[in-house]
């Protein structure tokens, strides 16, 4: 600028104004509206930041004009570099962006004037406004009094000796003082706080060097900061002044919030881009890089390197929230996506940003906005929502409670039996902490809020609109966190039908315990493997086991007949509940065994198989059997005695006394009455056979010896008789002299004595109807023998000699050895048939009891019971 001479020096030069913006259309407009201003205002345009450092090397400018978007470098840094290179050229920022982070940037750098453009019609107006302020104005031109009445500035002109000549209205107002009052007054004594401050040292150096002075003062009168822009004339000095007292301040508050937002950007660790939307080209700071674990040289400042690394299924969201904000549907661009990290990891970044220009369409221009990684937090929104699904989920009703026993949390299970949803029931009290304290003595949900107690857990019966009368488990835990009291954390369990089933099952199961335990039967429960895991008081009393011997058992240790791998299979091969029927026996503890028959079924006893065996004692069943079957077979015999043996006798009766009906001879009638006699004795034999195998009398002492010599005679004598189906010749045999009986016993026996008389006696006659001379009776070490010295019985034959009907003798009716095993098996004795010593036949019998070694004499130590488990020797 050239120097500057009063106002009457003539016409003030032209105000050289350098605008930097490579924006299409702003230079010209811009151009436009600060010319239009007044013809002493010379615009130059350049399109970047290095044209305008050659520009201000090789021409002087009155003040600079920079966009913030710059090519080659931006506004902040272009004003940096004029003040390094150029001093204190006044300069005018014409920020597009706006944002905080830019305009402390500028004020720390001494930018003159800072403007955010605001797309609106005045932007260019205020920007010209901005260039008035900043750049001395004052010209020769302008000395005029109604010129200075239309400067919207305060206006003040000084004489040489420092008298104030003229004061414009605007000034007046400023230094609030009538002008006619200071009209003539020294300057120093209008303002006395200028005396002996910068102010005035500015001044007076102005006043010496004839050069122009801007500076600022403060007027603590006033409370006010005004800038006086002095410019020297011939008889004195101009002051223009402008109050920036709001402009300072909203200056500080912008450099406090400048300084909030970095510290509050250093300490959320957030990182900032700046998108120009125009362009593509998207600035990231340091913090934007490291989030990613990038160093900022190796980030590209454009949209891909955003883009790129975006989640592929992200993406699509990210742009969908910033269309929807460019088009004006939202006030804030916000999203929460996946971007890569150099590591390769996913980071969850939260993204929000605003557009802070647009054109006068509307269209975006530049947008900023923030990044910040939120990986943890969504880690922990995770767990959190996981925590909340799996309580949700959880078949349990769950709630938190306050002090007061209101619900300040509650799960969909809890809001199911209340019939309304979680949000609603917070705020209400709870019907289980009310029942708590009915039924309770104290109070002891208060012992939980006042931590006397850190837990209290019970059952509950409540009326809940679901279900009046439920029945519930509750559990109740002091809930504190980072040591303070946050509430009582309730779990609660519906078990109404538990409860009931319960109940029915204690009944059921107390009859059913019952009847296990006073079944007549046997009960027994085992698993798979055949072994016993339970059984009542009827199986361990048969078996003569007590119940903890028995319990852990295998099957097959009870049953005798069972092998270890076909009852498996046979146990594998039922379906549930399905029943298997077999008869098999049981050892008892002593050894002995016994038939039993056993119903096994598979049953599911809490998810587990099992197998329930029912067996019941069935010797009793089959002896009857066995008897049912010897009785069948004795109706057998009778109906072949009766059918042949009868019919024989018969035959000869009849034939007899047709003949004597003939001849009139008496001897056929004799010969009738031998039929009859033999008939007599048949039909007793057959009777007598009957009879054997039933029952035995009372059991006595008897001296096997003094019985077979008293009635050996007796019984000789009745084998001696007349033989019925002899002839007349015949009749002189029954003189021969009866068989020999010697007696080698002189022991006792346990018997019916009547019974062995006439086991005795068959034994005898049959002797002596084989031929035989002697007949021995003698003892065994278990029983005795009966031995003839007759022919003997043929080894091949022993086996049938005791079948009825079965005999080798001409006058024997085939009974007589049938009756001696039956009356034997009826004692519960065995009968063998043997050779003995002299050729003869040897009948022994074994298992006979004697007094003492059994039971004593008068007692029944062997039942026809016992007699008939015996295996039937024509099996």
């Amino acid at each position: 600028m050239s120097e500057s001479s009063g106002p009457s020096a003539g016409a003030a030069p032209a105000v050289r104004v350098l605008l930097v913006d490579g924006e299409p259309g702003f230079a010209e407009a811009a151009t436009a509206t600060l010319e239009r201003r007044g013809d002493r205002i010379d615009v130059t345009a350049v399109g970047d930041a290095d044209a305008a450092l050659d520009a201000l090397s090789t021409t002087p400018f009155d003040c600079v004009v920079s966009a913030y978007e710059t090519s080659g470098a931006d506004g902040v840094e272009l004003l940096e570099a004029v003040r390094d290179r150029h001093g204190d050229v006044p300069f005018v920022l014409f920020a597009g962006e706006g944002s905080e982070a830019v305009a402390s940037r500028a004020i720390s750098a001494g930018v003159d004037e800072y403007l955010r453009r605001a797309a609106t019609e005045d932007e260019y107006e205020r920007l010209a406004a901005a260039v008035d302020e900043v750049v001395p104005s004052t010209r020769g031109d302008r000395r005029t009094a109604d010129r200075f009445e239309r400067i919207d500035d305060g206006f003040c002109v000084v004489d040489g000796d420092w008298r104030v000549t003229h004061l414009n209205e605007r000034a007046a107002e400023l230094i609030d003082l009538d002008a006619d009052g200071v009209t003539g007054e020294s300057l120093w004594n209008v303002f006395p706080g200028t005396v002996g401050s910068d102010g005035e040292a500015a001044l007076r150096e102005a006043a010496e060097s004839d050069e122009p002075v801007q500076f600022e003062q403060r007027v603590d009168r006033l409370d006010a900061h005004l800038v006086v822009n002095a410019y020297p004339t011939d008889d004195g000095m101009a002051l223009y002044v402008r109050d920036v007292t709001e402009r300072r301040e909203r200056e500080r508050e912008l450099r406090e919030l400048s300084e909030r937002l970095q510290l509050a950007v250093e300490g959320a660790d957030v990182g900032v881009w700046d998108w120009n939307v125009q362009t593509d080209e998207v600035r990231f700071d340091e913090r934007w890089a490291a989030m990613l674990g990038h160093d900022p040289d190796e980030i590209a400042f454009e949209l891909a390197s955003w883009e790129e690394r975006v989640h592929p299924d992200d993406i699509d969201a990210a742009w969908d929230a910033i269309e929807r904000h460019f088009a004006g549907e939202t006030d804030l661009y916000q999203c929460d996506f996946r971007m890569r990290a150099k590591s390769g990891e996913w980071r969850w970044i939260r993204d929000r940003g605003r557009v802070v220009e647009r054109t006068e369409d509307g269209e975006p221009v530049r947008a900023v906005g923030i990044h910040i990684d939120v990986t943890e937090e969504k880690a922990r929104e995770r767990e959190l929502e996981r925590y909340r699904r799996i309580v949700d989920e959880l078949p349990e009703a769950v709630c938190l409670y306050d002090a007061d026993g209101r619900f300040t949390l509650a799960n969909d299970r809890l809001a199911e039996v209340y019939e309304t949803t979680p949000g609603r029931l917070v705020g209400q009290r709870s019907t289980l902490v009310d029942r708590i304290r009915e039924t309770s003595d104290g109070d002891p949900f208060a012992a939980l809020v006042e931590g006397e107690r850190e837990s209290l857990s019970g059952t509950a019966e409540l009326d809940v609109p679901s279900n009046p009368g439920m029945i519930v488990d509750y559990a109740l835990t002091r809930l504190v966190i980072d040591g303070e009291f946050d509430g009582v954390l309730a779990v609660s369990r519906d078990v109404t039908e538990q409860r009931r089933r319960q109940r029915r099952l204690e009944q059921t199961s107390a009859r059913l315990e019952a009847l296990f335990e006073r079944s007549p039967d046997m009960i027994d429960i085992h698993d798979e493997a055949g072994e016993i895991v339970d059984a009542n008081r009827a199986m361990t009393t048969a078996l003569g086991y007590d119940r903890d011997e028995v319990v852990g058992m295998d099957v097959w240790e009870v049953d005798d007949e069972l092998d270890p791998e076909e009852g498996k299979r046979l146990w594998n091969g039922l379906e549930m509940d399905e029943t298997v029927r077999l008869e098999t026996s049981f050892a008892r503890a002593d050894g002995s065994t016994f038939p039993a028959e056993v119903h096994v079924r598979r049953i599911d006893v809490q998810g587990e198989d099992r197998f329930l065996a029912s067996s019941r004692d069935i010797s009793e069943r089959k002896a009857y059997e066995r008897r049912i079957e010897r009785e069948n077979e004795r109706l057998d015999e009778f109906a072949s005695i009766v059918s042949h043996d009868l019919r024989n006798p018969l035959n000869v009766l009849s034939g007899y006394l047709r003949l004597a009906r003939e001849t009139g001879t008496d001897s056929y009638f004799d010969r009738c009455e031998r039929a009859l006699d033999e008939m007599e004795r048949l039909i007793d034999d057959v009777l007598a056979l009957a009879k054997q195998g039933e029952t035995v009398g009372s059991f006595e002492r008897v001296h096997l010896g003094e019985l077979t010599a008293a009635y050996s005679d007796e019984a000789f004598e009745s084998a001696g008789d007349d033989d019925p189906f002899g002839t007349a010749e015949d009749a002189g045999d029954a003189e021969e002299t009866p068989v020999e009986v010697a007696v080698e016993t002189d022991g006792e026996i346990l018997a019916d004595p009547g019974r062995i008389r006439q086991l005795l006696g068959n034994l005898f006659r049959n002797a002596d109807e084989h031929g035989g001379e002697r007949v021995v009776v003698g003892d065994l070490p278990d029983g005795f023998y009966v031995a003839d010295d007759g022919p003997g019985i043929d080894p091949d034959e022993r086996e049938t000699v005791f079948e009825s009907g079965y005999t080798t003798s001409e006058t024997g009716t085939g009974f007589g050895l049938a009756i001696v095993q039956r009356i034997a098996e009826a004692h519960g004795w065995e009968v063998e048939v043997t050779e003995g010593d002299d050729g003869g036949a040897r009948f022994e019998f074994l298992g006979v009891d004697r007094p003492g070694s059994v039971a004593a004499a008068g007692e029944r130590p062997k039942s026809t019971a016992a007699a008939d488990e015996r295996p039937d020797r024509s099996d």
